[in-house]
């Protein structure tokens, strides 16, 4: 079920030939803070929600970059106050209708990501997206040792359907290499062993009682996808999309818990260098805006800072 819902005035018919971009809720957060980075950069417009009952539901400040405003009577500046109100998961584009980005603020329910997945598959049908890039981060402490020798944190997984001409500038030019096969932990095993008929019977239960369709994904759906340890509805949707032919490209980052706003720069970084997605102007360089904004809500991102007089 497609559950988008279009902003005030907004035409959904806009979503066609362009490239989405979107983030698994995943460890550390990078894919979610590198979406941040991307909003904030590119200034894209908000056209619209997913109002999902898959997804746990929060509500806060719109977030903004970290911006002044400064009048020509006084060399002072004032920080722009942010504006509106921010939920769960939001979908924005780009003036020139070239990017759409999907930011999600919270997770999906306990045992519901497989419905989450399909109704965001659908979204992806219904809006006849060119291409879709999806962000995701990996458990760094269950890299093998191969991974571990080749230094570089990204991988990626690409679909049948992607653009060759893509896939050989990411795998010859920025030498990235294709996600290796993770072995499974024991309780990874026992998950995917075969379910009884009760316990499938209620995992299919709706949270309203209505029809829908079985969303179990098959062992043998996500067989062709590299596994990703934290990485979310990475695997699921990845195949999914697979699945459906629609050309899709997961680009995953190696992380662990704690400060990962780097992590989040440098998956940006990655991303950009793929997709030529922010190309700041001769003007903000000169200005000194060339970088990656910081958003505002970066701020209190890891509580506040110790006093430093605490240990003289």
């Amino acid at each position: 079920m497609n559950t988008f819902i279009a902003s005030p005035g907004f035409d959904a018919s806009r979503f066609q030939g362009t490239t989405l971009i979107l983030p698994s809720v995943s460890i550390g957060n990078v894919p979610q803070l590198t979406t941040d980075l991307l909003l904030a950069a590119l200034k894209l417009d908000r056209v619209g929600c997913i109002e999902d009952e898959n997804v746990v539901p929060v509500l806060g400040p719109a977030d903004r970059p970290l911006e002044t405003s400064a009048t020509s009577t006084s060399s002072s500046s004032t920080p722009l106050q942010p504006s509106g109100l921010s939920l769960a998961v939001e979908v924005f584009q780009s003036k020139d209708g070239k990017w759409t980005l999907i930011q999600q603020r919270s997770p999906t329910v306990a045992h519901r990501s497989s419905h989450y997945v399909e109704n965001l598959v659908q979204f992806i049908k219904d809006s006849q997206f060119d291409q879709v890039v999806l962000l995701a981060s990996a458990d760094g402490a269950r890299r093998t040792d191969n991974q571990l020798r080749s230094g570089h944190p990204v991988r990626f997984i690409g679909s049948p359907a992607l653009n060759p001409e893509l896939q050989s500038l990411i795998e010859h030019q920025l030498q990235i290499q294709p996600l290796e096969r993770i072995p499974a932990t024991e309780e990874e095993k026992l998950r995917e062993q075969p379910t009884s008929i009760l316990a499938e019977r209620v995992q299919d239960i709706q949270l309203e009682q209505t029809p829908s369709s079985s969303t179990t994904t098959p062992k043998t759906l996500l067989e062709p996808v590299p596994r990703i340890p934290s990485g979310g509805i990475a695997r699921r949707l990845h195949a999914l999309c697979q699945q459906n032919e629609i050309s899709i490209l997961t680009l995953v980052a190696f992380a662990m818990e704690g400060d990962n706003a780097e992590d989040a720069i440098f998956l940006a970084n990655v991303l950009n260098a793929v997709l030529k997605v922010y190309t700041p102007t001769e003007e903000q360089i000169q200005r000194g805006e060339g970088g990656w904004k910081v958003p505002k809500s970066w701020d209190s991102l890891y509580g506040n800072s110790y006093p430093q007089d605490m240990y003289q």
